[in-house]
């Protein structure tokens, strides 16, 4: 792995991610900011270490893929390359398929690591997917899940699979102090709230205090991590906006929306800085806990949590170590060849 090439986002390698990052619609300050923290994850001391202890001890060359698919379908350039550099700690080469438009993301990679190849195909070009599956040992899906099912099925036996849907992510503040609130701010502004680990709801006491105090601290940030909403967005925010004002209050600011309302009950954020701000009842856990990726608190968790699901500091959300459990499990394991022989 060539990491350190990744590092500088002023030329080489890591200015053409963050170039490819940007045509993504994140602006230049949003994309450094998260591209620091992947590389920041896997530059950590310890880090690449307690990922290697994940493997077991006299674990056979021949368990180790060779080459990997990994499809990373409408994900954030962080987690495409978290992927694809988790195949390179085991060795294998690493065929990066990235979504129709973000072409762009796989060939920085590979311009870093000559053994990432963007591999680019249509999801609907059948012959093209089933050829790139049938190069592969092991085959990793970042997507839907459709988009998993779909190429579960058309993964022969022998080969391994690992697929990792979309997931939803939220706070817990048994706690509201000017720490926590910086906090959720910066959680909420990573990556214009993309990706499953963003939050999409703020469990508080007091949620209408909560809301306007939040909304200051982003306000704030939002200097030095500007976006800038699409035309696509505005029905969906504005009807977000009614809601509130209709059942409860909202706060907006140049970027986000922060809405209070009174009814606990999870409700998914449109996304692009739109955050519910609920009252706390841990109850509410329940109907999402098998979704449930992440969840940022303060003071006690609240009952209810499945095992697995990720616990940080508000402001961490969107900064998991590299030996983060993903979807509860471990990293590298998954992605072994499931017998030693080669097919």
């Amino acid at each position: 792995m060539k990491l350190f090439a990744l590092r500088d986002l002023e030329r080489g390698p890591g200015a053409a991610l963050l170039e490819a990052t940007i045509s993504m619609g994140f602006s230049e300050e949003v994309a450094r900011a998260g591209l620091a923290a992947e590389t920041e994850a896997w530059t950590a001391s310890g880090a690449l270490d307690g990922l290697l202890a994940e493997l077991p001890s006299g674990l056979p060359a021949t368990r180790l893929p060779r080459t990997m698919l990994v499809v990373a379908a409408r994900t954030l350039p962080a987690s495409a390359m978290r992927a694809a550099l988790m195949g390179r700690t085991l060795g294998a080469r690493v065929f990066l398929k990235t979504a129709t438009g973000q072409e762009d993301v796989a060939e920085a990679l590979a311009a870093a690591d000559p053994e990432i190849v963007p591999r680019p195909f249509r999801s609907s070009d059948i012959p093209a997917r089933d050829a790139a599956i049938a190069e592969a040992d092991t085959v990793v899906v970042l997507g839907s899940d459709d988009a998993i099912a779909a190429m579960r099925e058309a993964t022969p036996d022998g080969v391994t699979f690992a697929g990792y849907g979309h997931r939803v992510s939220a706070v817990w503040l048994g706690r509201v102090d000017d720490e926590a609130l910086d906090g959720v701010a910066e959680d909420l502004c990573a990556w214009d709230q993309a990706g499953c680990l963003s939050p999409q709801v703020v469990w508080a006491s007091d949620p209408e205090r909560t809301a306007a105090a939040l909304a200051e601290r982003v306000a704030e940030l939002e200097r030095r991590r500007p976006m800038t909403i699409p035309e696509a967005a505005w029905p969906a925010r504005n009807a977000a906006r009614t809601l509130a004002d209709m059942m409860g209050r909202s706060f907006v600011t140049e970027t986000a929306l922060v809405a209070a309302l009174d009814d606990p009950s999870f409700r998914s954020s449109p996304g692009l800085r739109v955050l519910w701000v609920l009252p706390a009842d841990s109850r509410a856990l329940a109907p999402i806990a098998p979704l449930l990726s992440t969840v940022a608190l303060t003071g006690r968790p609240p009952t209810g949590l499945p095992l697995g699901v990720r616990l940080c500091a508000p402001g961490r959300m969107q900064r998991p170590p590299l030996t983060w459990p993903h979807d509860g499990r471990p990293n590298l394991p998954p992605l072994l060849r499931a017998s030693a022989s080669h097919r």
